[in-house]
């Protein structure tokens, strides 16, 4: 749904929506006005198959970092090598997980590579997931105030807030908030699917007992995010054996969806092309 003010009226859109990323070819990049930031660091997960080998598009982009005439790109390209040669190799049907700290220039380095290649072609996967945004310089942190309904609702506390940029697809296995959600998109769109708490537990316990795992799912790490329990996650929710009664939401930039304590719920982009996706939330009392 688009994000209303009190009046019924749509609110107006984040500054960000304009600023951070434009259209350029069949893709898009940042702006000059983000890429003024380039030394930020911030937190990445990057999705890789089981073996390096099939990660053809990944090599290419290491090689582009490497001959850059930009020391600090080749640097990354280095850094980068060394994370996912230390990964331990698996199943050649299994996908493996990483995440590191790095400047935003890496993302930055990224769209620029994807800009004029094709689909088939482009780095994919690469997700700046989960900043918060009170760890971000000021100018950015005012580009996404946080809107009234968030302010205002329950005792007007502002829990915790991120920013969540990556190129498609973009990929949040099921999972629960502690606290209420505001999602917003900023840029391409997303698809998030969600149950009520009973009823989203129960899904996430039939997924687990389908590869003979159990355990407390309150407590949660990178193994969603990669190998047996990462597909059977993705099936659960997203294959055709999904249940009838989840709900499919679609959202577009300036789209804005409340998800209340508790709710389950997945989010995915709904393209695949390695183009920019981005978006941002905030957790609420």
């Amino acid at each position: 749904m688009r994000a209303t003010e009190e009046d019924g009226t749509h609110s107006s859109p984040l500054p960000a929506l304009g600023k951070w990323i434009k259209p350029s070819q069949d893709s898009a990049v940042f702006t000059p006005y983000i890429e003024q930031f380039s030394s930020l660091i911030v937190p990445y997960e990057l999705v890789l198959s089981a073996t390096a080998l099939l990660d053809e598009p990944l090599h290419q982009f290491l090689g582009h970092l490497s001959t850059s005439r930009n020391p600090v790109q080749n640097q990354l390209a280095g850094f980068l090598k060394i994370q996912i040669d230390c990964l331990p190799q698996g199943p050649a049907s299994e996908t493996r997980f990483l995440q590191f700290d790095a400047p935003l220039g890496l993302m930055i380095a990224a769209f620029q590579f994807n800009e004029n290649l094709p689909a088939e072609s482009r780095l994919k996967q690469l997700y700046i997931a989960q900043v918060p945004l009170n760890t971000l310089p000021t100018e950015l942190q005012e580009d996404v105030p946080a809107p009234k309904l968030v302010r205002e609702a329950g005792k007007g506390d502002v829990y915790d807030s991120s920013v969540w940029i990556g190129l498609e697809p973009t990929y949040t296995p099921w999972h629960r908030d502690p606290n209420p959600n505001l999602f917003y998109q900023l840029w391409s769109s997303k698809e998030v699917r969600l149950l009520p708490p009973r009823r989203g537990e129960q899904l996430y316990l039939q997924a687990r007992a389908k590869i003979g795992q159990s355990g407390n799912s309150r407590i949660r790490g990178p193994e969603m995010m990669e190998g047996a329990e990462r597909q059977a996650l993705l099936d659960a929710v997203w294959s055709a054996e999904a249940p009838e009664e989840i709900l499919r939401v679609c959202i577009g930039p300036s789209d804005a969806l409340f998800i209340p304590k508790g709710w389950w719920h997945s989010v995915r982009s709904n393209h695949d092309s390695g183009c920019p996706n981005a978006s941002v939330n905030w957790w609420f009392r």
